[in-house]
């Protein structure tokens, strides 16, 4: 189970997010959604390191990742993806994701001799697996520059996913995707659902949270003002007031 309670920031006199309280179960996918601003961003990068809390607690089965490191955060089984693309350009698409399993190595041994280790050999399988399963197996060898923009994004997920994590962060994964790409992204996170991943999905494409969704929540101004299953958020009329609009479908 992981769980945010009474989250806070602020910056300067702007408070960026206030008591915010939220759960996830293993195989449980909850949207994040509202206005531009209204602190979905800054709620991710309090749960990964990237910001520090003014006050709240964040814990993933029990253990406490609040204000911790990045990397320990990481290393405890949460793993996320950016709206705007972090992926290391010049580096092979193998290498992108063999930086982030060089966070789990076990021993500085694994770092510096890697050839040399059964958990090596381990990594080695995992990352043909990752390639194959988000189709980039035809451009491992290829700097991730070179890829297109769907490619990107699947190379994003697969080094999330490469970090072994109890709980995936996905960060406006729809922006940019073509329909096909949508249809691929969807089939993809029912997928990690079903094997027990717990996912946030923070995102504006309101077809695909609607449809992926177990639960969804609503921020405003940095307040969470609803929580429910699609249903109850898409008939709620503060969300229609604060986000959707009158005018809103659903298909």
């Amino acid at each position: 189970m992981f769980e945010v309670t009474g989250l806070s920031k602020s910056f300067g006199g702007l408070k960026a997010l206030e008591n915010l309280d939220i759960s996830v179960k293993s195989g449980e996918v909850m949207g994040l959604i509202g206005p531009n601003g209204s602190g979905k961003t800054t709620t991710i990068n309090l749960i990964t390191g990237l910001l520090k809390a003014d006050s709240g607690k964040v814990q993933l089965d029990g253990k406490d990742l609040t204000n911790k490191a990045a990397d320990i955060i990481a290393k405890l089984g949460t793993a996320r993806t950016f709206q705007n693309l972090r992926i290391f350009s010049r580096q092979t698409v193998r290498d992108n994701i063999r930086v982030a399993q060089t966070t789990l190595c076990k021993s500085v041994f694994s770092k510096f001799v890697p050839f040399l280790t059964d958990e090596e050999r381990a990594f080695r399988s995992e990352t043909d697996a990752l390639l194959n399963e988000f189709e980039l197996s035809h451009v491992s060898h290829k700097r991730a520059e070179s890829l297109s923009y769907g490619e990107k994004k699947r190379l994003e997920m697969a080094r999330a996913l490469a970090l072994k994590p109890k709980i995936l962060l996905l960060d406006e994964p729809a922006a940019g995707m073509n329909p096909l790409e949508l249809d691929w992204l969807a089939e993809t996170i029912v997928g990690l659902k079903k094997s027990g991943l717990a996912i946030i999905l923070v995102e504006h494409h309101m077809k695909l949270v609607m449809k992926i969704c177990d639960r969804i929540t609503v921020l405003n101004f940095g307040n969470k003002i609803a929580e429910g299953n699609p249903k109850e958020i898409t008939n709620n009329k503060d969300v229609i007031t604060a986000y959707l609009g009158k005018d809103h479908t659903i298909a």
